[in-house]
């Protein structure tokens, strides 16, 4: 069951990195910018899902504190389809928390 929540977190995270890194591209090819806030969060998002994946706690909390952000801002005028996708992502990447526990080391003497 580990593994599955851990790759959920993973899968949450790494779904706004690409969304994120898809629009900046569309932007650039439609107008020849890129919105100010896109490429930092693709590669935010992508570095927090990779790390993640790697069961860093630091991480699983940068996920979070991203995904509520995102959330914070789809609230005010946001399309019901964002908020509910940044409550998802938001409870698939908490639940992962309890996973991050340090394990304890087995010697082999």
């Amino acid at each position: 069951m580990e593994p599955i929540r851990l790759a959920l977190a993973q899968a949450a995270l790494l779904v706004p990195a690409v969304a994120f890194a898809a629009n900046a591209f569309i932007s650039y090819r439609e107008r020849g910018f890129v919105e100010p806030y896109d490429v930092p969060a693709a590669v935010g998002f992508l570095l927090v899902a990779v790390l993640a994946w790697r069961r860093s706690l630091v991480a699983l909390v940068g996920g979070i504190a991203l995904c509520a952000i995102y959330l914070a801002t789809v609230l005010t005028a946001g399309p019901a389809a964002f908020i509910a996708f940044w409550i998802v992502a938001l409870a698939l990447t908490a639940q992962a928390l309890p996973l991050m526990r340090p394990r304890s080391r087995t010697s082999s003497t």
